[in-house]
């Protein structure tokens, strides 16, 4: 049973940084299809998908560090409140 307990606790912890890498993705192909869309409207082939790619990985890492300085300062006031 304590084995479960720690497993538990594990996968809890990990859980979060565990959605991180999809939610990257997700950005990268959402802009990528936006900008495929905008470059089919305007005929600008391949420069607005190009676009898209950069700004969904650019703001899907802004917001991949954001969400790891703020599980890491949890983490680490979880940590003083059991010392």
């Amino acid at each position: 049973m304590n084995e479960e307990k720690k497993f538990g606790e594990l996968m809890q912890t990990a859980a979060p940084y565990m959605t991180l890498g999809i939610q990257i993705a997700a950005a990268v192909v959402l802009f990528l299809f936006i900008g495929k869309y905008a470059d089919d409207a305007f005929g600008t082939k391949p420069w607005l998908m190009v676009a898209g790619i950069v700004i969904g990985f650019t703001g899907g890492m802004i917001h991949f560090f954001r969400e790891v300085i703020e599980l890491s300062k949890k983490e680490d006031d979880e940590r003083r409140k059991k010392i």
